[in-house]
């Protein structure tokens, strides 16, 4: 209750500010007005610095959604970072779910690992892209707008909002989402690829590690991956599994 009050007065607080800027730009000609409302929305989007064990990144925020990861993100999976931790000089890492991009820059903040990042929320991918350029890191890390599931194909890619950084998105089944019941109501056509297909099909390199996190699809991301997945080239395969629902605990055991 406390937090959806605390919510709801930040959103008042919001189109307050909001109101205010658009009276003071009154006095201009409508496309000045419109031009200083952009610049003034691009100059009050968050840059926050968070500092990491290999140094301070800055995160841009545009979204209530995205203050999250700046807020807690490196705090909320220390397994994770160790596991990034692990990772030897020269190898190539695959981040797939990549979100805003934390644990991508994380990863590329090294110099000497090959970084392939995959995000299928366009609206996240704009945070991704924006974090990286910002940070300095788009020459160590490779950011790919696309989704990744069993097969090569074309479908619907399932986002609850058009903010930047949310969770329990889904490609080809809403109803996939281990976080919701679905992923949401907005459908954005995408193309996916299977972890098979990219080494096959475009070339990419074989990852030597492999982190999967997507809310959704990890089962049908493994599926789609046999054979790379056997080459012995592949050292390590890091994978959320939720064990919270009956058809969760299904999914874990398939991935496993």
């Amino acid at each position: 209750m406390a937090r959806r009050v605390a919510g709801e007065r930040s959103a008042r607080y919001a189109r307050l500010v909001a109101a205010i800027a658009r009276a003071l730009t009154a006095i201009f000609g409508r496309w000045r007005r419109i031009s200083v409302l952009t610049l003034v929305a691009d100059g009050m989007v968050p840059r926050i610095p968070v500092a990491t064990p290999r140094g301070t990144v800055t995160l841009y925020t545009p979204s209530k959604a995205a203050v999250y990861w700046a807020r807690s993100g490196y705090a909320a999976e220390p397994d994770t970072l160790r596991w990034l931790d692990g990772i030897p000089p020269g190898a190539v890492l695959w981040d797939i779910g990549a979100s805003v991009g934390i644990y991508t820059m994380y990863a590329a903040l090294r110099g000497d690992v090959s970084v392939w990042a995959f995000e299928a929320n366009p609206f996240t991918f704009h945070c991704l892209v924006e974090n990286l350029r910002a940070n300095g890191l788009l020459g160590r890390a490779r950011p790919f707008c696309i989704a990744l599931a069993e097969r090569c194909e074309s479908g619907a890619f399932y986002v609850e909002s058009a903010q930047a950084g949310t969770v329990g998105n889904a490609f080809g089944d809403a109803g996939a989402s281990t976080v919701r019941a679905s992923a949401g109501a907005i459908e954005i056509p995408s193309l996916a690829f299977s972890i098979d297909g990219l080494v096959e099909l475009l070339g990419l390199p074989v990852p030597t590690h492999v982190k999967i996190d997507v809310d959704s699809i990890e089962d049908r991301i493994i599926a789609g991956g046999r054979k790379t997945l056997a080459d012995p080239r592949v050292r390590s395969v890091l994978v959320e599994i939720v064990r919270d629902r009956p058809e969760h605990v299904a999914r874990g055991d398939s991935i496993v």
